[in-house]
């Protein structure tokens, strides 16, 4: 993977971001996309490396003009509970919410790169909700788990993208966890633009598997049944 521009990431993570290289024609796609569109949605099938090519793509991107990676995950809390009333600032509360990302930062870039990226503010992590009410600039968003955002919010979020900026969706259809499941915005947002210019769409398969080809077998046997 290639920059376009002098990368911010401390050299010891640096190189292991540029030693990443795609694993199949999907990923390469959804790389392209992201360099070349201000949003790129990727749906699709779990362990197909949504996420882990988004955080490659975006920390290789880090330079003059994109300067961090802002994680985003809906945050589904107890009813009656809310992330400001969790123990400790913005990191602490967010931890259980985003480890998944923690994971994929420190086999990305090495053990404890994500404690040190976010140190040096090069990562920022925020709940969904802090999102609806600023304008980002300079920074690529990676939102996580997107099938549970429904319309109103999906709107929200994508008015709140300002100058040198990306937006990175990830989510899987399959795994719907709203009430209302026809209310999730990642069907129709696919569908909305799919004959259009102003998002990069892609969908990983079954085929794109990288995590374990059991997956997919499992996942043919479950939709059978209906679950």
């Amino acid at each position: 993977m290639s920059r376009k521009q002098h990368n911010k990431l401390p050299f010891k993570h640096l190189k292991l971001v540029e030693d990443f290289s795609p694993k199949n024609k999907r990923q390469e796609e959804f790389i392209r996309l992201i360099e070349d569109y201000d949003i790129t949605v990727a749906k699709g099938t779990p362990g197909s490396g949504k996420t882990f090519v988004a955080l490659a793509t975006a920390l290789n991107l880090l330079g003059d003009i994109y300067k961090k990676v802002i994680l985003i995950k809906s945050v589904n809390t107890l009813p009656g509970e809310e992330i400001g009333f969790l123990k400790g600032g913005m990191e602490e509360k967010m931890e259980p919410f985003v480890m998944s990302y923690s994971w994929n930062i420190d086999k990305l870039c090495g053990q404890g790169a994500a404690k040190d990226l976010l140190d040096k503010k090069l990562i920022e992590i925020l709940p969904l909700a802090y999102i609806r009410g600023l304008s980002i600039d300079n920074s690529i968003v990676i939102i996580d788990e997107c099938q549970n955002i429904d319309t109103h919010i999906f709107k929200s979020i994508i008015t709140r993208i300002g100058e040198n900026s990306k937006y990175i969706f990830l989510g899987d259809v399959e795994q719907i966890d709203l009430k209302a499941k026809k209310n999730s915005s990642l069907g129709i947002i696919f569908e909305l633009f799919k004959d259009t210019e102003l998002m990069g769409l892609v969908e990983f398969l079954d085929e794109d598997c990288v995590r374990n080809p059991i997956i997919p077998k499992i996942l043919n046997v479950l939709r059978e049944n209906n679950i």
